[in-house]
């Protein structure tokens, strides 16, 4: 027999199956339901706190680097661009440090 993937039809056969269960069944279903979905939330809320956590390592990278190159300290308006960055616009800026000849040259284009 197929295996059946259209998802009215899956609820329905998973609620029969319920409905056919003793009290105690039902009960252990239920757990087994929580905990996946426990599971789930903790997997995807560990996802966003570690790209949250990847993308503060990049920040601080690209401001390290700056510093480096063009010395210290940086004027607040390269910070209040460093903390409203995308990782994309890290990167970018990463890359255009390697050839920028003014601290404004990084964040242009």
């Amino acid at each position: 027999m197929a295996q059946l993937t259209h998802t009215p039809v899956v609820t329905a056969l998973r609620s029969l199956e319920t409905l056919s269960q003793t009290k105690e069944e039902q009960l252990r279903a239920i757990a087994r339901q929580r905990a996946v979905w426990d599971y789930n939330t903790d997997i995807i809320t560990a996802r966003e706190e570690g790209r949250e956590e990847g993308i503060q390592a990049m920040r601080t990278l690209v401001q390290t680097l700056i510093k480096a190159r063009f010395g210290q300290p940086l004027p607040d308006w390269v910070l209040s661009r460093l903390r409203a960055a995308t990782p994309e616009q890290l990167q970018q800026w990463g890359v255009s440090l390697t050839q920028a000849q003014r601290l404004e040259d990084i964040f242009e284009g």
